[in-house]
């Protein structure tokens, strides 16, 4: 049979794009952020806010307005997969004041394909994140949730446990999770949250039956359980997290942050295939950015990135710097009102205050047991006590930035809704001395966890952790400030004895694990101010402040395995020479 020519040439490039595509298989980058805590300015290089001049200098990174501007320059130069992995909510004033509406104002202007739900977007509770649902406009994901307690969650479209996207030709999956102990990290809510990587391979398996060759695992659960993720999930490709901060860079790091691992990280499957891990530190001031190649069964041909840090020569995008501007004075009003002044830096720093007292800790927890005296005036000569909860607890997990006292140390509005951005209520509660010991037993262990969060800063109290000892028995001492009597002084904690103690209603809900109701004697009452509030007043009331670490909290470490490695080399060495005598002897 005679073809018209050009019907042949048509056929022959069909047939020559179909092979192209058989050998090229795909090619896309993918962009990921994570951890953005509502930055939604630059931010500078100490972690604090951004002076223009400073911006102008080159210190300081980030904002949504850059990375708004890097995402748009690369859709435009290719295929372009951009995700997010999560904790988007909470960490600003900006947050504090317009929650999660700005926020998604933001994200729909940002357009990721896919967002992961972090632990923070539980912060406002059910009805907040509902609200944050309703406005954006892209598919926010997580796998392990059980919502049937929950209509409302259930009923939003946006929530989704997967999503596919369609790049040439090829179906991607992604597939969202969170850690399931959120549950004890947020306020209380009846959502449940089940095993993320049980979850995962559920739904995986459901997207591979709907032709789906590609498949990234989109999530909020910090690194090391994003490796294992990785290595037990059979039919995920990449997995981009977030939770933990970490920063993964392969090569000379471009700012200050030390790579904790290469970029990409690499985890081998059991049958030898490799999986890439992925994260970009924080605060937005990294763009995640890897190009990859796939061939058409959804096998990974080759990979090359880094992260890229968004500094000055990133533009901010107009259309993000004009919507911040019309709702910027209510922030700027904040900035310019001064509570106080230090004359030493605010030591509020996660890594510090989740590993032993920090002196920024101290003060905070010093600021309850102060709004607590506030509330109890009288008369110096009609009472026998001078408060009756002398103690004050503070979860590190609630304290979220430092204070740099720069040139003139003032301390504004501002600065104090970063540091305590949650407006937790605070309870007064009345527990046992064995009761308190258990609390603080629980605070130690937390120390070894990944976040740390649960661990506490303390006011009035002295107290040493041994980590020599056996989880549940690491306190070695402890005495206690005394609240009824004229002149305080420490002494030690009766296990029969009852204390009053100053918590977060966080902390009074059970949160980070912990446990401030007594059982047997029950007694709590919410204070006139919470958390903020007390420490802007104590701030206000002390004026200047130098706040100093005073040994509250001891940490007797660990003994090193140095001996027992020199007691090793020393056995190997005498088992060498007996072995060198033996051999000459036979000789």
């Amino acid at each position: 049979m005679n073809l018209n020519p050009s019907f042949e040439c048509l056929l022959l490039g069909l047939l020559l794009l179909f092979l192209l595509r058989e050998v090229c298989g795909i090619k896309f980058t993918l962009l990921h952020t994570n951890d953005m805590h509502s930055w939604f300015d630059p931010r500078s290089e100490s972690g604090g806010k951004c002076l223009k001049a400073e911006d102008d200098r080159g210190h300081c990174f980030g904002g949504f307005g850059r990375v708004a501007t890097a995402v748009s320059e690369a859709r435009k130069a290719g295929s372009v997969i951009y995700l997010n992995g999560g904790d988007t909510f909470q960490g600003t004033p900006w947050y504090t004041i317009y929650k999660g509406t700005l926020v998604a104002q933001l994200m729909n202007m940002l357009s990721p394909d896919a967002m992961a739900l972090g632990s923070h977007e539980f912060d406002d509770g059910v009805d907040g994140l509902l609200s944050f649902l309703q406005l954006v406009k892209f598919p926010v994901l997580s796998c392990n949730l059980e919502l049937r307690k929950v209509p409302k969650l259930q009923a939003a479209q946006q929530l989704l446990r997967s999503t596919i996207i369609s790049k040439l030709q090829t179906m991607i999956g992604i597939v969202g999770y969170v850690r399931p102990d959120t549950k004890d990290r947020v306020q209380p809510n009846d959502v449940e949250f089940t095993n993320e990587i049980f979850a995962i391979n559920t739904e995986t398996k459901k997207l591979r039956e709907q032709g789906v060759t590609i498949i990234i695992a989109l999530g909020h659960a910090g690194f090391e359980r994003d490796k294992e993720i990785a290595r037990d999930c059979p039919d995920v490709d990449i997995v981009v997290g977030g939770q933990s901060h970490t920063f993964l860079y392969t090569g000379k790091p471009p700012s200050g942050e030390l790579p904790e691992d290469p970029y990409p990280t690499i985890i081998f499957k059991p049958d030898g295939i490799k999986v890439l891990v992925l994260q970009a530190y924080a605060f937005t001031k990294y763009l995640g950015w890897i190009d990859l190649e796939f061939d058409n069964g959804g096998n990974m041909l080759s990979f090359r990135g880094n992260p890229i840090l968004l500094d000055k020569s990133i533009h901010i995008r107009r259309d993000v710097q004009e919507l911040l501007d019309t709702k910027r004075k209510v922030i700027d009003d904040m900035e310019s009102h001064v509570v106080g002044t230090t004359m030493v830096y605010l030591n509020g720093d996660r890594t510090s205050c989740s590993l032993g007292e920090c002196n920024f800790g101290n003060f905070i927890a010093d600021s309850l047991v102060y709004a607590r005296v506030l509330e109890q005036p009288g008369q110096a000569g009609q009472r026998k006590s001078w408060t009756d909860a002398a103690i004050g607890l503070m979860n590190s997990g609630g304290i979220r930035a430092s204070i740099d006292p720069s040139q003139t140390g003032a301390i504004t509005e501002a600065d104090v809704m970063t540091v305590l951005p949650f407006d937790s209520d605070l309870y007064y509660t009345r527990i046992s001395g064995n009761h308190l010991m258990k609390a603080l037993e629980h605070s130690a262990d937390q120390r070894d966890t990944e976040s740390g969060a649960g661990y506490l800063q303390v006011a009035g109290l002295h107290l040493t952790f041994n980590y020599n000892r056996s989880k549940g028995q690491r306190i070695s001492s402890i005495r206690a400030r005394c609240a009824h009597c004229q002149i305080p002084f420490y002494e030690s904690v009766d296990r029969e004895k009852y204390y009053g103690v100053i918590v977060t209603s966080f902390l009074l809900a059970g949160g980070d694990g912990h446990n401030f109701v007594d059982p047997d004697r029950p007694e709590f009452s919410k204070l006139l101010m919470n958390d903020r509030e007390a420490l802007i007043r104590y701030l206000q009331e002390h004026k200047i402040v130098y706040p100093e670490r005073e040994e509250r909290i001891i940490s007797v470490e660990k003994k090193s395995s140095c001996c027992s490695r020199i007691l090793a080399r020393l056995l190997l060495t005498y088992i060498y020479i007996m072995y060198s005598c033996m051999t000459v002897i036979r000789l």
